[in-house]
């Protein structure tokens, strides 16, 4: 302070300070000499305020008065200083003489000698001792000296919401543009924290989230007890400071933004906020109501108490307080409630659910929140620090989180001037540091942050209204290399540029904040355009063009055409609104147009039919109608409620049903207080029950006897899944919340190692001995892409990026280079292999992709529409194909190169009813049939000139698992049954009628195969088929004893490649290269029968060595075979320059091929080849006769006619099941071991 015109202040308590009398308990006339009382009665001015100073004295009725006896008329005038400059000169002058009282906004301060053992106001000055900091808070009201009516000071009114009272008018706090780390904000400098206690499910608005900023300037030397301490506030903490006399409105927000609005210019109830902020205040009669930027309305009183919040689609939150003004109840639309409790300091205590579970909070001694306790009795605490900042104490920043676990889950450290400094996890991993840049102001210009691997980044800041805005960035790893970015006067940004250079513009309607057209790329080739038009009342758009689509949308109660479209009932009105009808979508069209780049805007012209959404809604914006694009068929779904005024309060407002367009209607019959499902009826009749825990964690999952179980630690993570057979996954975490480790049941396990930054740099994967099988490591950049791949051998994979963070780049173990290019929309264009051919890629203006061209040059283009159907494909390969969509992009009609056309039929839910061939064949799919059959395909039918082929017929248990499956071919039947015990498949009963039954082991793998002779005429005998099954670690079959008593193993390396295995009485092993490749095949009982194996850059097999003999295989740029060489004899294949077409094969007499239009081999000089309605091989031509194929409507070959004639059977993976004979007698059965072919039964 300097001089701080100490003498004026010596003069008046010098009696008291060198006093050498000894002072009374009590006060007296003779005993004067008590202290001094300073307040601020004008400011700010530059942080500063202008005090005056009165001393205090003893009237003869022994009450201490202000004394008028020194001449000063009201105090006297000390000037202008800011409160640390105050708190400076008593420390330095007079704190060893004197017990120092310090109120709470630093603007009103009492100096009560220390000799002094009397009352003052009621407090006890004998109470308390000397000591060198002032005590905060102990006089909450002034003495004789008011603090002025600027600055506003805290008051003890019963009316006004006291959290709205700081000291000074405080500064706007717009909320952070950028943030990272943990999260801290650069541009501010300060550590944000964000918390959610409570979290209420389905269409409740009730929640309740913290939000920490240690710039908040609400804490215990600014402001009165806040109701959640230091610098914390929560989403339901809302209020305005209305004027007093003052063209100013504050606003505090519930996530900490400080926002101020002023009167609007020619508006007698309107007030405006600076350009960037985009809510809009009114006054009303009865108070004021604001619209924020989510359209969301909320109404206050004249005192600044919010009321009520509504939501465009009627949804809506109101507000209830108690007598001393605070918070009480939040109350949901449908009548749920989270109640507040208060302790005596006016802080929150305890918040109660709808469900009656409480959240107690309890505040360390400088009233900062120091724990929250949960309903599940764990807890979480918070740690903090102060810094003295010039004098000024910063107090309340937060240090550390200790999680449920009772672990320092995170921890932050600032720097002198109290800006953000680290941010790390347990054990110091996830660590960032910053630095700042300040000017002459000491506002933040710069920040430097340097990331948990060391990279650097640099970002500079630009002053916009207040908030810092990020101008540009510097690339981590790449000097000189920025992001740039520039904003309008309101804070709009309007260019940005990435790393690579490309940028892009954006333009605004200034009056509300809103895009209006973005221009992505601009300047390059791929350039688009995205134009947006905006409702008049909503901040939603109403019409959107972009590349080759215009999108429009039509809201409740707007006009078009003249008449006004309704699709909510007409009492259907925003809460607090005047009579504004609620702001629901009612109708959603898409067209496609003819603008390839989006530029036309809305003056594109339009193409083919549009694809059109009708919605309804209930009066609290509940949708109760949907109604899709199709117009051929009605594809309606509705929706029911319980009602509001349900008599199960649990009930109230929640959905009831769902009826989609074929009536299949899905129920929840019952749901906890908080809103979470209790019961799911699927539109079988199947019940599913749902359990969560205190904190609405999914605990268990019941369907039938089925149970599934979740179980989380104290601090929320899955540790464990346990499955309906008792087996289980078990997770484990560091206390940095990372995953670091996976095991089942048996103790098999993956453990993680994780860098500084969470990135995997090794799996190990262990038997539960623990010893190592397999092994992966990897290594990352320091902005955490990934640049090493390393196997077991120490062979790696590389990969480098471009400056965007495009992988540009892949080098195999051999030195094999993959390049990648970009666009400037970061879309691959091109892929150069190692043998150096290139693919080319190209886009339209919605990423799809329209061509692709392969390294001999050749194209393959799609046209593609706006809506995303593809119109057409053409092909060198397989020439032109077209196809027509039904208005909800379903392909309709598909009409190849030779004119066959191809119908197709979706039912209302859009899955394939039936498709007809042009040759007369027909598949159908019916869905829906029998128990358990709705929403699962049931019968699957071919037909032949109307006549059926064949069929595959499906029923299933309540859990949807395949219970019996019925194979047709022609007039003879098969069915294949399926058993399940406690989710695992149990049994199978093959086509014969045999039975193959499975054991499991305690992680639910199959470990013995038994088949009994259950088939008509059959022995009945049950006999092993394989036993003792093994696994490796998390993985496939390692061994087993099959039923003749053979040992079969598997062996894996550890990068988990097979390295041997058995196939009868010999032992082969496998080498691999370091790219993985097979290069050697050894007989281990007999070396001469070893194959050894080459391959080009590209992977491509290029010889191949058995005992005696050699193979060699030439490939062209695109992978066709040119060449095959065997022994010293080559054949070459001649490709056609046009396309992929092979034409000839030079073999003895040579072959010459020919192809139909859709590029089928139809012959090939010799034999002859025809092909099915779906353009599948169905009939072969040869010297030896005439071979004819027969598939199924899932695509399956299911019989072959020729010299024999076999029909055939799958399971539902696909694998091969039976053989059988057209008239159905079973030849040949074959058994698996999940993927592993394990028996043939002839």
């Amino acid at each position: 302070m300097g001089r701080l015109q100490r003498f004026q202040l010596a003069a008046i308590l010098g009696a008291v300070w060198w006093s050498s009398g000894a002072l009374g308990a009590s006060c007296s006339y003779t005993n004067f000499s008590i202290g001094f009382e300073i307040s601020a009665r004008q400011g700010p001015v530059a942080g500063k305020y202008l005090f005056a100073v009165s001393p205090l004295r003893c009237d003869g009725a022994g009450t201490v008065i202000y004394d008028a006896g020194t001449g000063f008329s009201d105090g006297y005038e000390m000037g202008w200083y800011s409160p640390a400059e105050i708190r400076n000169a008593l420390r330095t002058s007079y704190l060893n003489n004197m017990k120092s009282f310090e109120g709470w906004c630093r603007l009103h301060y009492v100096g009560v000698n220390s000799r002094y053992r009397g009352t003052v106001a009621g407090v006890d000055a004998d109470a308390f001792a000397v000591q060198a900091t002032p005590y905060l808070r102990v006089f909450q009201n002034e003495l004789h000296l008011p603090v002025g009516d600027q600055p506003r000071a805290y008051r003890r009114d019963a009316l006004a919401d006291q959290s709205t009272n700081i000291c000074s008018r405080p500064a706007q706090s717009k909320g952070s543009q950028c943030t990272v780390a943990n999260p801290i904000a650069p541009g501010q400098g300060c550590k944000l924290q964000t918390e959610t206690d409570f979290g209420s499910a389905g269409s409740s608005l009730l929640d309740f989230v913290r939000y920490y900023d240690s710039k908040n300037p609400y804490h215990y030397l600014t402001a009165p007890p806040q109701p959640l301490g230091n610098r914390w506030r929560h989403n339901q903490q809302v209020s305005l400071s209305p004027p007093a006399g003052t063209d100013l409105v504050v606003m505090l927000r519930g996530d900490g933004r400080i926002l101020h609005f002023h009167p609007k210019t020619g508006s007698a109830s309107e007030w405006a906020g600076d350009a960037d902020v985009v809510g809009r205040l009114s006054k009303t009669a009865s108070g004021w109501t604001y619209k924020d930027a989510d359209d969301a309305l909320e109404t206050f009183d004249s005192l600044g108490t919010r009321l009520t919040r509504a939501l465009p689609d009627g949804r809506s939150l109101s507000f209830s307080y108690d007598a001393a003004g605070r918070l009480s109840e939040v109350t949901d639309h449908l009548d749920r409630r989270l109640r507040l409790n208060y302790d005596a300091y006016g802080r929150l205590s305890a918040l109660t659910d709808p469900a009656g579970h409480d959240v107690h909070y309890t505040y360390d001694g400088e009233g900062s929140l120091a724990s929250v306790s949960y309903p599940d009795l764990t807890e979480r605490r918070y740690s903090y620090t102060q810094v003295d900042v010039g004098g000024t104490v910063e107090p309340a920043l937060l240090t550390g989180l200790t999680d449920e676990n009772a672990n320092l889950y995170a921890s932050w450290t600032y720097d002198s001037s109290a800006l953000a400094k680290s941010s790390e996890h347990a054990g110091g991993v996830d660590r960032y540091e910053f630095t700042y840049q300040k000017d002459a102001n000491g506002k933040i210009t710069g920040a430097t942050l340097t990331n948990p691997l060391t990279a650097v980044s640099q970002y500079a800041f630009q002053d916009i209204l207040g908030s810092n805005k990020v101008t540009s960035l510097g690339h981590p790893l790449l000097s000189g290399v920025m992001r740039r970015f520039t904003y309008d006067a309101s804070g709009n940004l309007t260019t940005a540029s990435d790393f690579n250079g490309n940028s892009s513009s954006y333009t605004y309607d200034l009056d509300r904040n809103l895009e209006i057209q973005r221009v992505e790329a601009s300047g390059k080739p791929e350039m688009r355009t995205i134009s947006t038009q905006w409702h008049p009342v909503w901040r939603r758009p109403v019409k959107v063009a972009e590349p080759r689509r215009l999108s429009t949308r039509v809201y409740n109660g707007d006009t078009v055409n003249g008449s006004v479209v309704r699709c909510a009932p007409d009492d259907a009105t925003v809460p607090g609104s005047t009579r504004q009808a609620i702001g629901v979508l009612c109708r959603m069209t898409e067209q496609a147009t003819d603008d390839v780049t989006g530029g036309n805007g809305f003056s594109a012209g339009l193409v083919g039919l549009p694809r059109t959404w009708n919605f309804s809604y209930d009066a609290t914006g509940q949708l109760l109608a949907a109604d899709g694009p199709r117009t051929d068929i009605s594809d309606l779904t509705t929706v029911t409620y319980y009602p509001a005024d349900d008599s199960d309060p649990s009930l109230r407002g929640q959905l009831a049903s769902v009826t989609n367009a074929l009536g299949h209607v899905t129920q929840l019959t019952a749901y906890d207080l908080n809103g979470n499902p209790l019961t799911v009826i699927d539109a079988n009749g199947t019940p599913s029950t749902l359990a969560y825990d205190a904190r609405q964690r999914l605990t268990s999952r019941t369907v039938g006897s089925e149970v599934t179980t979740y179980t989380y630690d104290d601090a929320g993570q899955l540790t464990r899944i346990t499955l309906p057979d008792g087996s289980s996954m078990h997770y484990t975490y560091d206390q940095a919340h990372r995953l670091i480790a996976i095991a089942d049941s048996l103790g098999n396990q993956t453990r993680y190692t994780l860098d500084a930054m969470g990135n995997r740099i090794r799996d190990d994967t262990l038997d539960p001995a623990g010893q190592l099988v397999q092994l992966r490591r990897r290594r990352f950049d320091a902005l955490g892409r990934l640049v090493q791949d390393i196997g077991a051998r120490d062979q790696i994979t590389a990969y480098a990026y471009d400056p965007n963070g495009n992988r540009s780049a892949l080098t195999d173990p051999l030195n094999h280079r993959a390049l990648l290019a970009y666009d400037a929309l970061d879309r691959l264009i091109q892929l150069t292999d190692p043998g150096l051919g290139q693919t080319r890629y190209r886009y339209d203006g919605q990423n799809r992709l329209v061509q692709v061209t392969d390294p001999r040059n050749l194209h393959t283009t799609y046209t593609v529409d706006g809506l995303g159907n593809r119109l057409q494909q053409q092909s060198p390969d397989t020439s032109k194909t077209t196809s027509t969509h039904d208005a909800a992009g379903n392909e309709v009609t598909r009409t190849d190169a030779k004119g066959q056309v191809t119908r197709l039929v979706h039912d209302a839910l859009n899955r394939p009813t039936r498709v007809s061939y042009h040759d007369g064949s027909q598949t159908r799919y019916l869905w829906d049939q029998d128990a358990n059959g709705i929403g699962r395909l049931t019968r699957v039918e071919d037909y032949r000139n109307n006549q059926i082929t064949g069929s595959v017929q499906s029923s299933y248990d309540p859990q949807g698992r395949l219970l019996n499956q019925t194979r047709s071919v022609g007039s003879v039947a098969h069915t294949v049954s399926y058993v399940w015990a406690a989710g695992r498949l149990a049994s199978i009963t093959l086509p014969s009628g045999r039975q193959v039954s499975y054991t499991r082991d305690g992680a639910g793998r199959i470990s013995e195969v038994r088949l009994t002779d259950s088939a008509p005429g059959g022995s009945g005998k049950s006999r092993v088929i394989a036993r003792d099954i093994s696994y490796h670690p998390l993985a496939g079959v390692s061994a087993y004893i099959d039923g003749a008593g053979q040992s079969h193993h598997r062996s894996i390396d550890q990068d988990g490649r097979i390295a041997s295995y058995t196939l009868g009485g010999q032992t082969w092993l496998l080498n691999h290269d370091l790219a993985g490749r097979i290069t050697a095949q050894f007989d281990v009982g007999n070396a001469i029968q070893s194959i050894t194996y080459g391959y080009d850059a590209q992977d491509r097999l290029t010889s191949a060595n058995p005992p005696n003999t050699s193979y060699g295989y030439g490939w062209d740029a695109s992978g066709n075979r040119i060449s095959h060489t065997l022994g010293s004899s080559t054949r070459a294949y001649a490709i056609d320059p046009a396309s992929n077409h092979l034409l000839s094969v030079g073999s003895v007499p040579p072959r010459i091929y020919s192809h139909d239009a859709n590029g089928s081999i139809i012959s090939d000089g010799t034999n002859s080849f025809a092909y099915d309605g779906k353009g599948r091989l169905a009939q072969a031509s040869t010297a030896a006769g005439v071979t004819a194929y027969q598939y199924n409507g899932l695509g399956e070959r299911v019989r072959k006619t020729g010299s024999t004639d076999v029909v055939y059977h799958y399971d539902p993976a696909g694998h091969l099941l039976a053989e059988s004979t057209p008239d159905g007698r079973i030849a040949r059965e074959y058994l698996w071991l999940d993927e592993v072919p394990l028996a043939v039964l002839q």
